[in-house]
């Protein structure tokens, strides 16, 4: 009978554990509210190996995520200043394409206005306009042609010299976009770089993307 009663008491009575402490703190977050000396008793481990109490636990979080939502906010900021300058970049360089009648100058304006932003190291927009300088650019960049989407990679010697014959010191990385309308590959809008790392599968090509779709219809234009 008494162990029935010890069984019960057990049931009645179960021994809280740490999640469940944990639990009812989330539950209640006033429960430190008029219990100031129950929270200056209450320490946690530090980093240094140093006790410290709860309350400067708790402003010590407080700082590292007012720190790193300071940071997430400055990454934003510089996000949307790369973004800005980008859009820049495409606008003036749209407009000054619309103004061309001639293929050679449109090349021409393309690769000087490009040529000269931060991270392309050079620059080619390749018309592909005889079957030698399509056959050569396939068999050296396949994925391309086979997607018509943009390609990025890096680059041996030997693909360096492809893209940009006329580059003293051999690119890296490039980024490769096709020119396309209606779905007829034009030419090859090529960037490179010379860190092998610049251009990757992260790269962002929504103003590329557009800038290519602009460049088809001008080229389709000019050779109609």
């Amino acid at each position: 009978m008494a162990t029935d009663v010890k069984s019960a008491k057990a049931i009645s009575n179960p021994e809280l554990n740490a999640d469940d402490v944990a639990v009812y703190l989330k539950n209640h977050p006033d429960f430190f509210t008029d219990r100031d000396s129950l929270l200056a008793d209450m320490t946690v481990p530090h980093e240094s190996g140093k006790a410290i109490s709860l309350l400067e636990r708790q402003v010590k979080i407080l700082r590292d995520r007012s720190i790193e939502s300071r940071h997430t906010l400055n990454e934003l900021l510089e996000n949307a200043r790369y973004n800005d300058q980008l859009f820049s970049v495409t606008r003036n360089l749209v407009l000054m394409l619309l103004e061309e009648n001639d293929l050679t100058h449109l090349c021409s304006v393309t690769e000087s206005s490009l040529g000269t932003q931060p991270g392309i190291d050079a620059c080619r927009l390749i018309v592909l306009d005889t079957p030698e300088v399509a056959g050569e650019l396939q068999s050296a960049f396949p994925a391309v042609f086979r997607s018509k989407k943009v390609v990025t990679q890096a680059l041996d010697k030997a693909a360096s010299r492809v893209l940009f014959p006329s580059t003293a010191t051999p690119l890296r990385s490039a980024a490769l976009c096709p020119v396309t309308y209606h779905r007829d590959l034009l030419a090859l809008l090529v960037i490179g770089n010379h860190s092998q790392e610049y251009f990757t599968a992260e790269l962002d090509t929504l103003f590329l993307d557009f800038i290519a779709e602009v460049l088809g219809a001008l080229i389709n234009r000019l050779n109609a």
